[in-house]
């Protein structure tokens, strides 16, 4: 299981951040996690195969996670795909895209495959294959969003990898029994912590209470996302997380992380 970041910004892009989305490869599926603007461009920086992924798990509708969806579809079509596509997400966005392709002459030659996802509680089972299981469960935020927990199906007599993502939320504990014990958890980190008044209204987390988080979920190691434009370094998230839950990163665009070999070191 490898996840590979193509943009670990908030709200907008900068010029050393695209906004959220992800590519997780698991024993050589792939999936692309949030598809914000630029998205598709950060699949061929990363020489990732467009055609190669085929389930698409999206969070929820703001445009700093959905934007790029219209447009990687699309070009998915132009480049002669014939293989369906799975899109996971909230409620609205199937007929976001279909509103969209049908105003724009868009008809694509593939079909699609929509799972929407409407529930205020509980884990669900989103999508499973041979390779991996998907389930999805509610987050705390300004419109319907979703964290994902991804397992893969492991062969032999190693355990089972499970990375848990969850982006956009509010400090809320709820999420513990869906996260408890994940190889990875990924948390936004939109804010340090001398924005904890602002991170509350606006829904999101800071550094130190992601960290805390994690801490209490018992994760293997934390992943910092959606990073502020206001930071052009993480030091600081860096430190403030690193205070309540030492084994974090700070996401960066092109960052790859191996959970096998964070299991292994365990």
């Amino acid at each position: 299981m490898i996840l590979t970041v193509l943009g670990s910004g908030a709200a907008l892009p900068t010029g050393h951040r695209c906004c959220s989305a992800q590519v997780l490869n698991v024993n050589g599926f792939k999936m692309l996690i949030d598809c914000a603007e630029g998205t598709q461009n950060g699949i061929r920086r990363m020489r990732f195969r467009l055609q190669s992924i085929s389930t698409i798990l999206i969070s929820h509708l703001h445009g700093d996670h959905f934007f790029g969806l219209p447009g990687l579809l699309s070009t998915m079509h132009l480049c002669g795909r014939t293989e369906p596509a799975t899109v996971v997400a909230p409620v609205g966005a199937r007929e976001v895209i279909e509103t969209t392709f049908r105003l724009t002459g868009n008809n694509i030659s593939y079909p699609i495959e929509w799972h929407e996802m409407d529930f205020t509680e509980g884990l669900h089972r989103v999508f499973e294959n041979a390779k991996c299981t998907v389930d999805a469960f509610p987050l705390t935020h300004s419109v319907p969003t979703y964290g994902f927990l991804v397992g893969d199906r492991p062969e032999g007599s190693r355990g089972r990898l499970r990375y848990a993502y969850c982006c956009d939320t509010v400090y809320t504990e709820a999420i513990l029994p869906y996260v408890e014990g994940v190889d990875l958890l990924c948390l936004e980190s939109t804010f340090t912590d001398e924005y904890a008044p602002l991170a509350e209204k606006r829904l999101h987390l800071t550094a130190g209470q992601a960290a805390r988080l994690a801490a209490q979920a018992g994760a293997r190691q934390l992943l910092l996302t959606h990073i502020s434009a206001r930071y052009k370094e993480p030091d600081l998230l860096l430190s403030q997380a690193q205070a309540h839950f030492p084994n974090t990163t700070v996401a960066a665009d092109g960052l790859r992380l191996d959970l096998r070999a964070s299991a292994r070191h365990e």
